[in-house]
């Protein structure tokens, strides 16, 4: 479903796209305080997978509005579209809504292109305002970290177990830890893939830059499978979510009904209570801390009042390393591994 937020001057400028995607369009019509929807309103919405929001519809200047969408996105993990017809490409306000990762921003003012800026909001990928275009790096000019036959095979005795890796907080390492777990499992003689369980789209942006070659649903790089949607290709032994920042309000379904559940988080001084404030959120679910970027002398102290099975991770800053942290997953996976 889409949430359309609108003046009575664009109430029918979604129609085309419901009719074209089959999608349907909850009209919320008038002059709205986004920081009061947000906090008031946004919760019997939860379900949307899409937010438009057109600016003649939001009282708010243009920096209260986009504190407002800050404050959305740490709550909820849904699309947002901002219908801003006539903004300049030079507009501050443009690049601030960029640089906060709220990309699918619609500025046309011609009818048509406006038309296929909103397809493109809708599309799988949505669109990549902030990312250039004209430079693409391809995998074969990555550094190779190393090659399958170069590590240890083993055979896994399960089928489509599911991962599910949640971080804290944002920038807790989820999208690289997911790629490294994927990585290493098909690295050692399994089959896994990733499937991009959040509104982060972080998975856009990698596709973006390395331009991998298509197989059905999935984008195929370094041998592994990646997914934007839960429908895949085949059978996996593991199928690993990347949940991104768990919700406060309520924890992601696909990070609840997994059969493995990792929580990333890293320990600056200021992360320490929201790493506690989250483990205590997953009371009643089985859960894996794994530890990111911790110094040695903070491990007694999280063994102690966070998990005494907490698990650390070594500092990864390759996508496709299948190395680094290969005792952690060994040991996350080691009863499916058939000895």
């Amino acid at each position: 479903m889409i949430l359309y937020l609108t003046s009575s001057n664009k109430v029918n400028l979604l129609d085309f796209i419901e009719n074209e995607l089959e999608l349907p369009v909850k009209k919320l019509i008038g002059s709205f305080s986004l920081n009061s929807f947000v906090v008031k309103d946004m919760q019997f919405y939860s379900h949307v997978r899409y937010l438009a929001i057109e600016r003649g519809a939001i009282k708010e200047t243009d920096g209260e509005m986009l504190q407002a969408l800050l404050s959305f996105q740490m709550m909820y993990e849904i699309r947002i579209i901002m219908i801003v017809e006539g903004l300049r490409e030079s507009s501050p306000f443009l690049q601030e809504l960029i640089q906060a990762n709220i990309q699918n921003i619609v500025i046309a003012t011609d009818i048509e292109k406006i038309k296929d800026e909103i397809r493109t909001c809708f599309s799988q990928e949505g669109m990549l305002r902030g990312k250039p275009n004209e430079e693409t790096v391809t995998l074969e000019e990555m550094p190779q970290i190393s090659s399958a036959e170069e590590l240890p095979q083993y055979r896994f005795n399960c089928t489509n177990v599911t991962i599910a890796i949640g971080g804290c907080d944002r920038r807790m390492g989820v999208t690289t830890t997911a790629f490294n777990l994927v990585c290493w499992i098909n690295g050692h003689g399994g089959e896994a893939c990733y499937i991009e369980s959040n509104t982060n789209n972080h998975l856009a942006h990698i596709i973006q830059l390395f331009k991998p070659e298509q197989s059905g649903y999935a984008y195929v790089m370094k041998d592994s499978d990646f997914y934007f949607t839960k429908e895949v290709n085949q059978d996996y032994n593991f199928i690993v979510f990347d949940c991104g920042m768990l919700r406060e309000n309520k924890l992601q379904d696909s990070f609840v009904n997994s059969h493995i559940r990792l929580l990333c988080s890293s320990v600056m001084p200021y992360e320490l209570a929201g790493f506690y404030r989250t483990m205590a959120r997953c009371k009643g679910i089985s859960v894996q801390a794994l530890g990111l970027f911790v110094p040695d002398n903070i491990k007694p102290y999280l063994s102690m009042n966070i998990s005494k099975d907490i698990l650390y991770c070594n500092t990864s800053r390759d996508l496709f390393d299948s190395k680094t942290n290969g005792e952690v997953f060994s040991k996350l996976l080691n009863k499916y591994i058939q000895h």
